[in-house]
């Protein structure tokens, strides 16, 4: 595996290749001047390396965006294979071309809250594997094959005569035997790392400067590109410029092979990249730019008044899906039914109670505190090396080969932190960008993207309208369920074929819900707008529990009911029920307000955890009020780090906020309208709440076949709804459509 320094500079970028493609980061304990030192490290696997000075490194495929998974998986693969955390090295895998499964240690996509849970298991099995196999060569060294006689602590292997044996003194042995195909894993009682709020490995390089991030990539002779689009999707270029007095070059820059979203097709030259010897140079050169673009014939069509108009009519009728067409977008899928839905909504039976209403949702854009960056050194037909802040590298990886025609043997690449990743850098069109140019420059280049171009060209959170049936009879039960949301399909727009219940990104967290509603009907239309749009963090969650809980809520009120316990006796989970209780105490939901405050609640499930949350807020109207607490529960059945759980959450209230109050991006002929944080805000130090945060212990002993739940995305789904409601409650004024201040700018 490559190796890679402990302490960086911040304008200085070290890796090397070995036995995987690239490796960027190194974060640990372990300084690089006790390793100069005579120590000597030994490669067990593809994932460990073990100093003959006992010291551990890991490889760790995850990307860092600042989730804190990195050291996460790290604290699970020290559990099992029974090292001190506090003395191990994490390192980044890099990605692997075309080989499935991918090695333990290589990259994996960091995306869906899935990092800890698709990869726990895997994990600790890997690691009790590793250790079985140090402790075999233990024991052919000792001469003694009775495992029973030997016993693991903190990395060192004890028989029990006494003799002791690092495993830095029989790595190499250990290196040439041939693992067992399992090995027992740590009992739940005697877990030792897993379940600690452990510190995280990278904080220390973020605090002192030396964490490496993608736009601090130097290199010899590097110059800076900065990227140009055409302002309205689709357009394309009508020529390329003359290169501008102090630029180095203007490159016309395609749509990347299958990174095509919309409008935006694979082939279009839809952008300029101006190159000079900085990136101050290279902007300003681009700014004076004057380009002439070919817009899509349908540009003026392309508003956001006319999504929205274009929604409420497929929301009221659309075309069924058929099985065997083509099923355009406009289509009708039913997700599930219970019942006659539509007959349990007609039945007006005396006190029953009918509410139609419709919930909006805008695109939202990312906005990582990062923008879009990429560094590559492509020297023709000999070698392309690349510096990229990715989610996805081995996605990028098989990119680079395509665009360039090098085998992947010759291409190295290195995934640096992200500076904030929310699914936007799970997208690689920047990535091919930057190849292009540097194919044509034929020297090392960053191509960035100003904020501009960030916000304008984004490939957004999908805008959604929701409309919500539902009658409750006399006693305030719900009898009748019919549920429908209209929003673009993120898979559709990536060429892929429907089935039959349409786009899961599209009607996650309005299905399967645990509510007894009597007849239901769940469905989701694939709206037509061809504004590219992409994964955001908690994506179709972020929709739709903002239009179940708000028309949950709405039902209680209906039915002069308290929306906790409206929600209690619906609820017919025992895991959604206890988190429900848990954020109910911990807001302290039956406590009384004071004059001028009220609380909402709500509750939702993304990624196979369940989250609730009480807001508190005060205030005189739905447009000048505070929020002056958050209590959020959580069950993700098996926490690893607690305090990282809880930094995670409160984060996400935080992503939440900014996208519940300000959060949009509108679009005017095909174009942007919201171009940087000034028409984007996001709240002040002085507007954050308090943020407590419960996490529902695991169970005494786990099971591999309970579903573990993810944590990065969870803080985002249930805060507008709970926010929302707690709104009504203050104020009796009911929010249906995000952001709340629509019209807010960061001089407000």
């Amino acid at each position: 595996m490559d190796t890679a320094v402990n302490k960086m500079n911040r304008r200085q970028f070290i890796g090397s290749t070995g036995l995987s493609i690239g490796v960027a980061l190194q974060f640990g304990s372990r300084s690089t001047e006790a390793q100069a030192a005579g120590t000597t490290t030994q490669q067990v696997n593809s994932w460990l390396n073990i100093g003959s000075d006992n010291s551990v490194s890991l490889t760790i495929g995850v990307t860092e965006m600042g989730q804190g998974t990195f050291s996460t998986l790290g604290q699970i693969m020290a559990e099992d294979l029974m090292v001190d955390y506090s003395r191990i090295q994490l390192r980044q895998g890099g990605p692997v071309y075309n080989v499935s499964p991918a090695p333990i240690g290589s990259a994996i996509v960091t995306a869906g809250s899935s990092s800890t849970r698709n990869n726990y298991w895997k994990l600790r099995d890997a690691a009790a594997i590793a250790r079985e196999t140090l402790v075999q060569a233990a024991m052919n060294a000792l001469g003694d094959s009775t495992r029973a006689n030997f016993t693991v602590s903190n990395g060192v292997i004890t028989h029990s005569s006494g003799k002791k044996l690092s495993y830095g003194e029989v790595a190499a042995a250990a290196a040439l035997l041939t693992p067992p195909a399992s090995a027992p894993l740590v009992p739940d009682s005697q877990l030792k790392v897993i379940g600690q709020s452990l510190p995280r490995q990278d904080i220390p390089s973020k605090v002192d400067g030396s964490a490496q991030y993608g736009l601090d990539v130097r290199l010899p002779k590097m110059v800076y590109a900065v990227i140009r689009h055409c302002p309205t999707f689709g357009g394309t270029l009508v020529a390329v410029p003359a290169t501008p007095s102090g630029a180095l070059a203007v490159v016309p820059v395609q749509v990347s092979p299958g990174v095509g979203r919309g409008l935006d097709v694979a082939g279009n030259v839809n952008a300029v990249a101006v190159v000079g010897p900085t990136t101050w140079d290279a902007m300003q050169s681009a700014r004076s730019l004057s380009l002439k673009w070919t817009l899509p014939t349908n540009a003026a069509a392309l508003n956001s008044t006319q999504f929205f108009a274009d929604a409420q009519a497929l929301a009221l009728s659309a075309p069924a899906y058929v099985a065997g067409a083509s099923n355009p977008p406009g289509t009708l899928y039913t997700v599930e039914t219970a019942g006659d839905a539509d007959a349990a909504l007609a039945q007006a039976t005396p006190g029953s109670q009918l509410l139609d209403v419709s919930y909006r949702l805008p695109y939202a854009p990312h906005g990582c505190m990062e923008v879009l960056n990429c560094t590559v050194d492509y020297v023709p037909g000999v070698s392309c090396t690349v510096y990229a802040p990715t989610q996805v590298a081995n996605s990028a990886l098989a990119l680079v080969v395509k665009l360039t025609g090098l085998s992947a043997d010759k291409i190295s690449f290195h995934t640096t932190l992200l500076g904030g990743g929310l699914g936007r850098k799970a997208e690689i069109d920047f990535i091919g960008q930057a190849v292009q140019v540097a194919m044509v420059v034929q020297r090392p280049v960053m191509l960035v993207w100003p904020r501009e171009e960030d916000f304008s060209h984004d490939q957004y959170r999908p805008m959604g309208l929701v409309r919500a049936r539902a009658r409750i009879d006399a006693t305030g039960q719900i009898v009748g369920w019919a549920y429908r949301n209209v929003s673009p399909s993120i898979s559709g727009q990536r060429g892929r074929t429907l089935p039959a219940t349409g786009d899961s990104q599209g009607y996650e967290g309005s299905n399967a819900l645990p509510y007894v509603m009597g007849a239901r009907r769940v469905e989701w239309v694939s709206h037509p707008s061809p504004i590219p749009v992409g994964y955001w963090r908690s994506v179709g969650a972020s929709i739709n529990t903002f239009a179940v809980e708000s028309m949950i809520d709405e039902l209680a009120w209906a039915a002069k009911l308290d929306p906790y316990q409206f929600r209690r006796n619906r609820i017919t989970d025992t895991r959604w029920l206890a988190v429900l209780d848990a954020a109910a105490t911990l807001g302290g939901w039956s406590s009384p307000t004071a004059a001028g405050t009220a609380r909402g609640i709500a509750i939702g499930a993304a990624f196979n955890s369940i989250v609730a949350m009480v807001v508190e807020v005060s205030g005189s109207s739905a447009t000048s009020f505070s929020i002056r607490r958050v209590s959020v529960a959580i069950d993700c059945y098996l926490p690893v780090n607690p305090g990282n759980i809880e930094a995670q959450i409160t984060g996400g209230v935080v992503h939440g906020l900014n996208a519940a109050l300000y959060g949009q991006q509108t679009f005017v002929n095909g174009a942007a309208q919201r171009r940087n944080f000034n028409t984007n805000p996001v709240i002040r130090p002085k507007q954050m709440p308090r943020v407590d945060v419960q996490i529902i212990p695991r169970p005494a002993s786990t099971d591999r076949s309970q579903a573990m739940g993810g944590v990065g995305e969870l803080g985002v789904p249930t805060l507008a709804p709970a926010l929302a409601n707690a709104l009504y409650a203050l104020t009796r004024q009911r929010l249906r459509s995000l952001p709340l201040f629509p019209t807010a700018t960061m001089g407000d």
